[in-house]
């Protein structure tokens, strides 16, 4: 049922993405309801939510119970974390900082949330959840062209997958 519940949420945000760049009604329909909610690369490229729809599928497809629900954690609860957080305590630096950037803090709380779900959820003892919600941290300030909702469901599903 999970499966089926996220390949419908999967297909449903890929039919968007489509829509929104074949189709100018829909595409200005989007951007007046989503725009301001959308990082610039997101405007003209795959938006975040569609990333995460498919990396939760992704993460119940290939990965094991615990580590798929490891993953998903870090993903939608992880992340954002990270974005709060660092939003939240983003002050540019006299040494070049600008606003925007990833933060310590917002790694921190990336990694206070990952690990809290890890370990009551997804059932890991503390020192395993440690190391995975350590590897989400990473992954999120990881600073490469792939999303980081991929990127963060990637990373500690696989070595979720490898400690379970």
């Amino acid at each position: 049922m999970i499966i089926a519940a996220l390949a419908g949420a999967s297909a449903l945000a890929l039919l968007i993405e489509l829509l929104r760049r074949s189709n100018t009604s829909v595409r200005a329909a989007f951007d007046r309801i989503f725009g301001p909610l959308l990082r610039p690369r997101e405007k003209t490229g795959i938006t975040g939510a569609t990333w995460l729809a498919l990396s939760c599928l992704a993460a119940v497809v290939v990965f094991s119970r615990s580590p798929a629900i490891a993953a998903m954690w870090c993903a939608t609860v992880g992340d954002p974390a990270a974005t709060i957080v660092g939003r939240w305590t983003d002050r540019p630096s006299s040494a070049g900082q600008e606003r925007g950037d990833k933060t310590v803090a917002g790694s921190i709380g990336c990694f206070a949330a990952s690990f809290a779900g890890v370990w009551i959820l997804a059932g890991y003892p503390p020192p395993i959840a440690l190391a995975i919600a350590a590897m989400a941290a990473v992954a999120e300030a990881w600073p490469v062209r792939i999303d980081d909702n991929l990127r963060i469901a990637a990373a500690t599903g696989a070595i979720a997958q490898l400690l379970a």
